[in-house]
């Protein structure tokens, strides 16, 4: 089954690439632990032709890692956002 959504967080010159069915998915199927991240870091979205980038400082990345809660509202302002871009 082909994923929907394509998610690359860039952060300390790495890139962590993940796709999902949802904006969720692709935000839990991130390689990174929380306490490995060190700068804050640019999440990139998209969705077929649709593309969104966001540039979170390092509390509020950490947070999005280590917060279930926060993981599912950002996962839904992400799927808003990239709606946005049309």
């Amino acid at each position: 089954m082909k994923k929907e959504y394509k998610l690359m967080l860039e952060t300390s010159g790495t890139k962590y690439k993940t796709e999902g069915e949802t904006m969720l998915e692709a935000m839990q199927a991130i390689p990174l632990a929380w306490n490995k991240l060190k700068a804050k870091g640019e999440i990139t979205v998209m969705k077929g032709k649709l593309k969104y980038t966001h540039l979170f400082y390092l509390k509020p990345l950490r947070r999005i890692l280590i917060n279930k809660t926060t993981k599912i509202m950002w996962a839904k302002r992400l799927e808003i956002l990239l709606e946005a871009t049309k």
